[in-house]
């Protein structure tokens, strides 16, 4: 006999619970996604949740075997959009968990877009690992819809040269410092203006997940200035847990852009084959990154020919609120 299980928010202090859950997740999963108990703080720290509301634990015996969250974006233009999130223990699975964590995300999503922007049309998102098919058929039965595909993409460093390039028009590749932080979030803005489903990054939101993330790599990002004008970035992470786990030196580049009045001047290619060298330089493995397949600019194409390949597919699914 399984005890009923116990429903309750999450705190800061249940990041190793939660550490623990994900790593089992994973196992069965297979995503290649590793996080420590530190990592987690962080994440339940993010300046945008109030974990007291938008977050859940399922206990059962006191072990953590199921959790979700809602994590309301606080800027809105034509949609509102709130991410969800949830995961349930391998063991603890086919017991109905799953479908109470889903029903609790679809209720809280719609509660706080109508707390928030009740005059604009709502929408509740997550990532589904592709493979994942009791996932996606559980939000799929919960009113979610396939919207967007996105790849996973490695590149290995240990072996080929990687060229030099750089971009037209006199532009400069500088490493990445704080005195231009608050202009290189201004940039991602404007250069992910248009982009599906890209919400604007507030100043604590970059700070938090971005730039004063304790994965944040300075040393392995870069800017593409135009004279004192920051017109591509290149912002890299790198993971404790994922490579005590597995071994390997991953560099994650989070984030890459460049402004529109920029594009065509080969920012980009620039700034990715300075990553890639300076990898080499630094004993990193190899390079990895997410891109959305129908991305307008290119960004796929440019990735294929600098050596990236797809490692994992993950499909945006949405749900109107």
């Amino acid at each position: 006999m399984h005890a009923t299980p116990v429903h309750r928010p999450l705190t800061l202090d249940n990041a190793p619970a939660l550490a623990e859950l994900f790593a089992a997740v994973e196992a069965a999963d297979g995503t290649d996604e590793h996080y420590d108990a530190d990592d987690l703080a962080e994440e339940l720290g993010d300046p945008r949740l109030e974990l007291t509301q938008d977050s859940v634990g399922v206990w059962s015996h006191g072990e953590l075997i199921g959790y979700a969250k809602a994590t309301g974006l606080p800027d809105a233009t034509d949609v509102h959009q709130v991410h969800v999130e949830g995961a349930v223990r391998p063991d603890a699975r086919g017991r109905g968990v799953g479908a109470d964590l889903v029903n609790w995300q679809v209720a809280r999503a719609a509660q706080l877009h109508r707390e928030r922007f009740p005059d604009l049309p709502g929408e509740a998102h997550i990532p589904i690992h592709a493979p994942n098919t009791t996932k996606r058929d559980l939000y799929q039965g919960a009113g979610f819809e396939a919207r967007r595909w996105f790849f996973d993409m490695r590149r290995p460093l240990e072996s080929d040269e990687i060229p030099v390039t750089v971009p037209a028009g006199g532009l400069r590749v500088v490493p990445f410092t704080a005195v231009y932080d608050e202009a290189t979030r201004l940039a991602h803005n404007e250069a992910f203006r248009d982009h599906w489903g890209h919400t604007p990054s507030s100043a604590d939101r970059w700070r938090h997940g971005t730039t004063g993330a304790r994965s944040f790599r300075p040393d392995m990002s870069f800017l593409a200035l135009d004279g004192d004008e920051v017109a591509g970035y290149l912002i890299s992470h790198e993971y404790d847990a994922d490579t005590a786990m597995t071994g390997i030196r991953e560099c994650w580049i989070a984030r890459l852009g460049t402004r529109p009045p920029w594009r065509g001047s080969g920012v980009a290619t620039a700034l990715l084959t300075t990553c890639l060298r300076t990898g080499q330089e630094q004993g990193f493995h190899r390079a990895a990154l997410n891109v959305d397949s129908a991305n307008a600019t290119g960004a796929l194409s440019l990735y294929e020919r600098c050596g990236f390949r797809t490692r994992h597919t993950w499909i945006g699914y949405v749900r109107p609120l």
